[in-house]
C-alpha cells in the first residue's frame, strides 16, 4: 500500500512538473474569456474562438516544453481517470444548456425561474467540481484555487447584482493572468540550451 501511495505521489509531481508551464492554463482562462465575450455581445463565433486554441494544445507543447523538460508519456489508468471526469462534467453541462432551452416547458414555474437565475453558479460549481478532481488526480494544487474562485466570484456577481459577462470575463482573466505568469516563470527557469537554439534556427 506504501509503494502504490509513493508511486501515485511521484505520477502527480510529474504531473505538475510537465504543466509548470501554465498553458493549460492560459487555453482555461482564454475558453472562459470566450465564454464572457460570446455573453457579452452575443457572438457565438467569440465562443468558437475561445475553444479554438485547445487546437494548438499539443503543437504549442511539443514547441515549447518537450524542448526543455523533455516529454511524459503519463499511465492510461490516469487518463482514464481525467476522462471519465471530463465526460461526466461534459454530461452534466450538457444537461444544463437543455434545461436553459426546454426547462420552462419541462419543470415548474418557480422552479424554471430558480434556475434561470441561478444557472451560471450551478454551470460554475460543475466546472469548479471538474477542476478539483482534475487536482485531485493530477496533484496539479492550483486547480483547487480556480474551483473555489470560480465558484466565490459568480456567487458574489449574482449577489452584488454586477452583469453576468463582467464576473465571467474576470474569472478567465485571472486565470489566463496566472497561466501566462507560470508561462514566463517556465521560460526563464528552463531557457534552452545553445545546442538546442542552434537547432531550433536551422
Amino acid at each position: 500500500m506504501s509503494q502504490d501511495q509513493d508511486f501515485k505521489k511521484l505520477q502527480q509531481r510529474t504531473y505538475a512538473s510537465f504543466h509548470q508551464d501554465g498553458l493549460i492554463d492560459m487555453i482555461i482562462g482564454w475558453a472562459i474569456v470566450g465564454f464572457g465575450i460570446n455573453m457579452a455581445l452575443d457572438n457565438s463565433a467569440f465562443l468558437f474562438l475561445g475553444w479554438l486554441p485547445i487546437v494548438f494544445y499539443v503543437p504549442i507543447k511539443n514547441r515549447v516544453t518537450v524542448p526543455r523538460i523533455g516529454y511524459v508519456k503519463f499511465s492510461s489508468s490516469n487518463s482514464l481517470l481525467i476522462g471519465i471526469v471530463l465526460a461526466i462534467l461534459l454530461v452534466l453541462l450538457l444537461g444544463i444548456f437543455i434545461l436553459l432551452i426546454v426547462g420552462p416547458h419541462l419543470i415548474p414555474a418557480q422552479l424554471s425561474e430558480w434556475f434561470s437565475e441561478y444557472y451560471l453558479l450551478l454551470f460554475g460549481s460543475l466546472v469548479g467540481l471538474g477542476f478539483a478532481g482534475t487536482a485531485l488526480v493530477t496533484g496539479i494544487s492550483r486547480f483547487y484555487a480556480y474551483a473555489v474562485m470560480l465558484v466565490l466570484i459568480i456567487a458574489a456577481g449574482i449577489w452584488l447584482n454586477i452583469p453576468d459577462p463582467i464576473y465571467v470575463l474576470t474569472a478567465g482573466l485571472l486565470i489566463l493572468v496566472v497561466g501566462i505568469t507560470h508561462m514566463v516563470r517556465f521560460l526563464r527557469k528552463h531557457p534552452l540550451t545553445n545546442e538546442a537554439g542552434v537547432n531550433e534556427s536551422e
